[in-house]
């Protein structure tokens, strides 16, 4: 139920994304990735924190919540000031003024995200109701619709500066964050006084400090995965300015499109790809989970990279982006595999080992191939995405030879993998011949909807096909 709430949240959120492209415009939004992929990095810090563990055994659990508010506070508080000293090196890196503004707002609005998961929570074990979780999807959909009012007031009404205007939009996350906390207050006030008043002989330090250090690993991998993204981000803008003389405005809109549309995309397809793999047989090996995930995931990446001009076309009312989200697509094969693995390794040291492994091959070999590429005439973002793609399949290989070497009965993955890339080239090749019978043509809105829903009944026909082969 958690994964399907996810994942309407997160198609909510590319629907509200998608509504700013066209108040906002892609090039304006630049303003905003460059600061949202920051937040992104801080707001992972926090993945990990959770309270239900430690509240069972307190009898004030409102105090316990209490301090650890005023811990997310401060730890908000650093990541403000943090924020501000990187948008004057932005400012010198990039020579992109008028930043501070837009890096105060997203300061400010750091704590919203993990204080309302701490307070659903709490709430869920101060009245023993989980229907208290539901405040956070609450505070998603509340946030979406409140970032695509306050787009619309400060971009088409007010019509302010794009900094300012830029810096408000983060005003959705803070205006819901404090909405929800007065809601949720004066419905349980009472249970709050009653609670503070309860003795107990906690060390609530010790506690607190518990609830900040368990699983931190987890909050570590993300971190890491988004700040492959934010490397990314000011990479391509310096070498790309700097060294190749891009213009700006385009460099602007393809790392708009790619670091905050592709991604967002992307992300969605490999949460539909976890969900469609829970219902796998809890026997099932973990090296076979992990194939079962790659399976389904590069059959998607190649329909999906397929019917990209198509999607553009419908979303973006232009096929020229297409190019980028077949990109993405693949690389969002790693990307889900990074994940995988991960859920499954709990050694500490192998976690570090890899996350240390990848986020060095990306800094590393990121510049390299961006200069490779261009000396092959090719497109230079393929670089950057093969460095990210470089650095998620090091730590993917990390992860998957401690799983596999802790495994009692082991498999003919090789015989696996041939299968899969076997399967996937007949459906690519399946594909491409349609091309030639039915031609992909984004000429027409209308048109280029019916070809999607045509390739999308095809690609699934095919699977279908395989699979009842299969048995």
């Amino acid at each position: 139920m958690k994964e399907k709430n996810g994942l309407i949240i997160n198609f909510i959120e590319i629907v509200t994304l998608i509504i700013l492209y066209y108040i906002v415009g892609i090039k304006n939004l630049f303003l905003y990735v460059i600061s949202l992929s920051l937040y992104n990095v801080f707001v992972s810090a926090f993945t990990h924190l959770s309270i239900p563990g430690t509240l069972p055994k307190i009898k004030n659990k409102a105090k316990l919540f209490n301090y650890l508010t005023l811990v997310l506070m401060v730890f908000s508080l650093m990541f403000l000031l943090l924020g501000i000293l990187v948008s004057d090196i932005i400012n010198i890196i990039l020579n992109i003024n008028d930043l501070l503004i837009i890096f105060v707002f997203m300061g400010l609005s750091i704590i919203t995200k993990p204080f309302i998961k701490l307070l659903a929570e709490y709430l869920v074990w101060e009245t023993d109701n989980t229907k208290f979780m539901k405040i956070v999807d609450f505070y998603h959909v509340f946030d979406s619709v409140l970032l695509v009012v306050i787009a619309l007031l400060f971009f088409k009404v007010f019509k302010l500066p794009i900094n300012i205007s830029i810096g408000m939009l983060y005003l959705s996350k803070i205006i819901s964050a404090v909405i929800i906390l007065l809601l949720m207050y004066l419905i349980n006030k009472d249970k709050w006084y009653e609670s503070l008043k309860q003795k107990d002989d906690i060390n609530y330090k010790k506690e607190i400090k518990r609830v900040l250090v368990k699983d931190s690993y987890r909050s570590l991998i993300i971190i890491v995965k988004n700040s492959f993204y934010y490397i990314s981000i000011i990479t391509i803008y310096v070498v790309l300015t700097s060294r190749y003389n891009y213009e700006v405005d385009k460099i602007r809109e393809t790392i708009t499109f790619i670091y905050l549309y592709a991604i967002m995309i992307t992300n969605l397809i490999i949460m539909a790809v976890k969900l469609m793999n829970n219902e796998l047989p809890k026997e099932m090996t973990l090296t076979s989970r992990i194939y079962n995930n790659f399976k389904i995931m590069l059959s998607m990446a190649i329909i999906f990279s397929i019917v990209s001009p198509l999607s553009c076309k419908l979303l973006f009312n232009t096929p020229k982006y297409a190019i980028y989200l077949g990109m993405i697509n693949f690389m969002a094969i790693f990307s889900l595999l990074y994940d995988i693995t991960y859920d499954f390794v709990k050694n500490k040291k192998i976690i570090h080992i890899g996350l240390v492994s990848a986020i060095l091959v990306k800094i590393i070999t990121i510049i390299p191939l961006i200069n490779a590429f261009y000396r092959m005439g090719y497109n230079l973002i393929y670089g950057d995405v093969i460095s990210s793609i470089l650095g998620m399949l090091i730590a993917t290989v990390i992860n998957y030879i401690y799983i596999r070497n802790r495994e009692t009965k082991k498999e003919n993955y090789f015989t696996k993998l041939l299968d899969i890339f076997y399967e996937n080239i007949i459906l690519c090749i399946i594909l491409i011949v349609i091309q030639f019978v039915i031609p992909i043509d984004t000429d027409n809105y209308f048109k280029a909807f019916g070809l999607l829903i045509i390739y999308l009944g095809i690609s699934i026909a095919i699977i279908k096909l395989k699979n009842m082969k299969r048995g």
